[in-house]
């Protein structure tokens, strides 16, 4: 039963998060400091210059993602476990929602009062007029993640109604 559709969710799930590896956070062009975020370190472009930050700062970001990615590929093994599987699933929807929190309310915060400058997205979208850029990679991954993962908790409790309501008829 691995082609059940959830695991179909979770592969994607997994697949998407890890183009966070590879793809800048956001760069923080600043006064002091320029600084680009990446999902494992931060780098500052300002050569002979150190960020000032300890290496366990970007751990809590690391952790949580790297923590989606692996669960969310051992979970499509659990299809015999749909009661595990299901916890898990919705574990995986906390840490996106940690992830999401951590990013935009304390590493945004931190970064750009060490750099003195506003976060820039190489992958942005500029609204014209207003100096705002939306994170659209960044916003968009763990969204689209998210709901990923809510479709597979979706799938796991169909298939739970469906087994229970086929052990009733016998």
């Amino acid at each position: 039963m691995i082609q059940r559709k959830q695991s179909i969710y979770l592969f994607l799930a997994g697949v998407i998060l890890l183009i966070t590896y590879f793809v800048p956070l956001a760069n923080f062009i600043g006064e002091s400091n320029s600084l680009v975020l990446y999902i494992y370190q931060v780098i500052s472009l300002v050569p002979e210059t150190e960020t000032g930050l300890s290496p366990y700062f970007i751990l809590p970001l690391l952790t949580s993602i790297s923590l989606v990615i692996i669960i969310s590929f051992v979970t499509i093994f659990f299809y015999k476990k749909r009661k595990s599987q299901l916890l898990l699933v919705r574990f995986m929807l906390l840490l996106i929602l940690v992830y999401i929190g951590l990013y935009f309310f304390h590493y945004m915060d931190v970064l750009e009062n060490l750099s003195g400058g506003y976060a820039s997205y190489e992958f942005g979208l500029v609204i014209p007029g207003i100096d705002i850029q939306i994170p659209t990679i960044i916003f968009i991954i763990p969204l689209v993640t998210a709901m990923l993962l809510f479709m597979a908790a979706r799938g796991i409790v169909s298939d739970e109604k469906l087994i229970r309501s086929t052990e009733r008829l016998r």
